[in-house]
């Protein structure tokens, strides 16, 4: 439950409201994420990166260049690099 709130929170702060998707695709991807040992961080990267009609806020862009370079994302990861390179970002 601590990761489901902790993922929200990420979302949120990209300025991302927790309904992107159904709430039961959103839980199945979490536990999905969690299993992988993926941070809420990148459990909100690769969650937004699923939504099939993306757009981008203004302060998405913004938290992912922090979380990058706070280290909570590892882009070796490939959930994570796949979640990037759908966003646009290949340089991060």
């Amino acid at each position: 439950m601590v990761y489901e709130v902790s993922v929200d929170i990420a979302l949120s702060a990209m300025k991302v409201s927790s309904a992107v998707q159904e709430r039961d695709d959103q839980l199945y991807a979490m536990g999905v994420c969690e299993a992988l040992g993926l941070s809420a961080c990148e459990a909100a990267l690769v969650i937004l990166a699923k939504g099939d009609e993306f757009e981008r806020p203004e302060g998405t862009e913004i938290c992912i260049k922090k979380w990058a370079h706070e280290g909570r994302l590892d882009p070796t990861e490939p959930a994570v690099a796949g979640a990037l390179s759908r966003l646009g970002y290949s340089e991060i």
